[in-house]
């Protein structure tokens, strides 16, 4: 063992530069397969940390109009404890929650923007998570809150932050009554404080309802022996229609409950980012793998007789291949810390791309995904040289050895050719999806827009108006206008009705001072802007739906419930992204400003929205006002595309540089194979352009098929990826046609470049050498 030890250092150390290579080209693949595979371990890992979970349930709303049902995982605030009471066979706890991100703590000058929920006092006991001091029966009381261990370290440090009081939006004193164990970050429902619930009807800033309202999600612990299947088929009847009555106007709904763990994972974007990323991984996994086995092998000739003085000396079969398997073991080690060391070096970009910790990728928990993609490699780079090397006769001590066959090779590069073409063809869609997005019109100009949250917490319209003459006198500002929502927030929904009451759709709804459609410069297709209350404008979808067009919607009732009436038609926008289509959109007029503040900005854009949030803190010290780029929040929508752009163009660099070593390599070990037949062709006569087109054929011969496989790869797999977006390019034939002839060309290309010495050379000197 030490001898086959010392021999497979020594050959180490002799063939430095190629083994240099083999360890970054596996560094390279297996670095990109094992962030690949560690994300989709993620991805599947979710919600499984609470105790129990097999036990915790989520809500869902099962909405219908005239027969169309749709399912959403939120309910109206009354719920809950509903079904805690109704089912306490089933049941052992229920409780509230609703997301409310966003919002700003403040303790002294300092201000934090932590991830905020608003639960119930049973939050604890349902969600399984430990209390680490307080009581959570405090959450019952209004302006109390709890914060994760993490958080209160970060504004307490060491103190015991029970007791003490942080500021909420520079206005309300909320007192902090505990500490809970940190949430993880494979948690859908992720926060750092939670609000006691009671504070938001203690505030006015809502109230739980049965029959609207459903901007909460509940959660549901079952007991040990508690069964959904016992719950579900009687909600409606013992929950619903008890507070609810049923309504003849075509819409009707519905609860129901669904297991947490799985949630998640199981929903179709998350399937099919699972899907891709999965085989992203054995792509790339696969191609470093027969990369690995290609340059091995075509080291045969220049170790054949190494081997042969091996086998002399007493060496078995046997003995040479776990000698290699050895030496495959140890590059593999090396690779091993060299991508070790890159995520440790580089791990603010790695957790940018994989939008997670490293420490949340590579837990005790998952380490055995980097520790099988590292075997997966050991067996397949690792077995096939070993095997192929230990097969060389002994009497290769006494000859040179030459490898006629070429049958293995073929294949391995047949692969790597077409996962070059796959991932190339993945990567165009990728950029032109994520360049049309972000390129689309979207209906309004979001340029040099910024927008902020104000609102006085006593609704006093004197201290509106005298904000709204404020940012007026700012010299920066060019325009102001206000909304109830932001543009990027969906807007509120509620059901649009007919002449004889019937539900016709689900439209969404937001309330609007008169500027905002002009200040947001809104393109009109039909009617004007608002000149007065009581009325709206709707946009192209909203007149589809109701069949008219957009000239006919001009001086109708919107709502046949209220009189608001159309004067305006604009074209469709987004409420949210291009991940969802085109809704039905109402904006009612109204003089009074709302709580969403926009301000169009004169350039420099970016000096004067940080001059106009000086000014703000200079005018208002005691309230947390802050604009923020529209712009940029756009962008920010499409992070997940934009971070999977660069995954696939990290994996797309990859297989390049891995493919191109085995190609080089190929080329190298094709030219030494036949450089006697090309020196014989030339002193018949052939010229340079004949040797290369005669290295070339056959490259060619395998490039081009193994092209077209992978394009018809990258199509599906591009087809799965586009299918999240409401909103797609057209994949265009003619761009996988360029897709496989850049392959073509790259790798013919290639194996010109490396012939052209032996092409070019004396025929003279091969002859000799031989």
């Amino acid at each position: 063992m030490i001898k086959q030890l010392y021999y497979v250092l020594q050959n180490l150390i002799r063939g430095k530069g190629a083994n240099l290579i083999k360890i970054v080209s596996l560094a390279m693949g297996l670095g990109a397969a094992i962030l690949l595979f560690a994300r989709v371990a993620f991805e599947l890992s979710f919600d499984k940390f609470y105790k129990d979970a097999d036990r915790l349930c989520i809500m869902h709303e099962e909405f219908t109009i005239n027969g169309t049902t749709n399912s959403f995982p939120v309910i109206m605030g009354k719920y809950p404890q509903a079904f805690a009471e109704t089912f306490p066979k089933e049941i052992e706890s229920a409780t509230l929650v609703m997301d409310w991100n966003g919002k700003a703590f403040f303790n002294g000058n300092v201000r934090f923007t932590p991830g905020c929920i608003m639960a119930d006092s049973d939050f604890f006991r349902t969600m399984g998570i430990d209390v680490l001091t307080g009581d959570p029966q405090e959450l019952a009381n209004p302006d109390v809150i709890f914060l994760a261990a993490s958080f209160a370290k970060q504004v307490f440090g060491n103190e015991n932050p029970t007791g003490k009081t942080l500021m909420y939006n520079r206005e309300v004193p909320f007192i902090i009554r505990g500490i809970y164990a940190d949430i993880p970050e494979n948690a859908t429902l992720k926060h750092e404080v939670i609000i006691s619930i009671p504070t938001g009807p203690a505030h006015r800033w809502f109230e739980p309802a049965w029959d609207h309202g459903d901007s909460y999600m509940g959660y549901v612990r079952l007991r040990p022996e508690g069964s959904i299947d016992r719950i579900n088929p009687y909600v409606k009847s013992k929950i619903v229609d008890v507070h609810v009555p049923p309504r003849n106007n075509g819409t009707s709904y519905n609860f129901y409950l669904t297991p947490l763990k799985g949630f998640y994972s199981g929903q179709n974007e998350v399937e099919r980012m699972v899907l891709i990323m999965s085989t992203l991984a054995l792509a790339i996994l696969f191609i470093v793998s027969l990369n690995y086995v290609l340059i091995s092998v075509s080291s045969l000739s220049r170790r054949a007789k190494a081997i042969g003085v091996h086998k002399c000396n007493g060496a078995s079969g046997g003995t040479i291949f776990s000698m290699f398997m050895w030496e495959t073991a140890f590059i593999i080690i090396l690779s091993l810390l060299l991508i070790a060391f890159l995520f440790l070096n580089f791990s603010d970009a790695i957790e940018d791309l994989v939008s997670a910790s490293l420490g949340s990728l590579f837990t005790w928990g998952t380490l055995w995904v980097p520790a099988l993609a590292a075997l997966f490699l050991f067996l397949i780079a690792g077995v096939l040289p070993g095997w192929l090397f230990s097969r060389i006769p002994v009497t290769q001590v006494f000859r040179r050895y030459t490898e006629g066959k070429r049958g293995w090779k073929r294949p391995l590069l047949f692969v790597q050719f077409a996962g070059t073409s796959f991932i190339f063809g993945l990567l165009c869609v990728v950029l032109l999806q994520y360049h049309h997005v972000l390129g689309q019109s979207l209906g309004y100009d979001p340029v040099n827009v910024a927008t902020a949250d104000y609102s006085p917490m006593n609704n006093d319209s004197t201290d509106v108006e005298n904000f709204r003459d404020n940012l007026r006198n700012l010299p920066m500002i060019e325009e102001i206008a206000t909304s109830s929502y932001s543009i990027l927030n969906n807007y509120s929904g509620g059901p649009i009705h007919g002449a004889n009451g019937q539900t016709l759709f689900a439209g969404r709804f937001c309330y609007t001072d008169l500027d905002y459609p002009q200040m947001m410069h809104m393109e009109f297709v039909a009617g004007k802007n608002f000149d007065g209350e009581k009325q709206i404008i709707i946009n192209e979808d909203y007149a589809r739906r109701m069949k008219w067009n957009p000239q006919e919607a001009v001086g109708r009732r919107a709502m046949e419930e209220a009189p608001y009436i159309i004067v305006g038609v604009v074209k469709d926008y987004p409420i949210s992204s291009f991940y969802q289509g085109i809704s039905p959109v109402l904006l009612l007029g109204e003089r009074r400003p709302q709580n969403v503040w926009h301000v169009r900005l004169k350039e420099p854009f970016d000096d004067n929205l940080k001059a106009l949030n000086e000014k703000m803190k200079e005018i208002y010290p005691t309230k947390d006002v802050i604009f923020r780029s529209l712009p940029k929040a756009i962008v920010s929508q499409y992070q997940a595309a934009r971070r999977f752009r660069d995954a696939i163009l990290l994996s797309s660099i990859t297989i390049l540089f891995v493919t191109l070593m085995g190609l080089i390599g190929y080329t190298n070990d094709e030219v030494r194979r036949r450089s006697k037949e090309i020196a014989i062709r030339k002193v018949n006569g052939a010229v340079a352009a004949d040797v290369l087109r005669l290295l070339s054929r056959d490259a060619f011969g395998m490039v081009l098929p193994a092209s077209v496989i992978g394009v018809i790869a990258s199509y599906f797999i591009g087809w799965q990826w586009l299918e999240q977006f409401a909103e797609q390019i057209s994949l265009n034939l003619l761009m996988y046609i360029a897709v496989a002839l850049l392959t073509v060309l790259l790798v013919v290309g290639c194996v010109v470049v490396k012939s052209w010495r032996i092409a070019c050379e004396n025929p003279v000197n091969s002859i000799k050498s031989e």
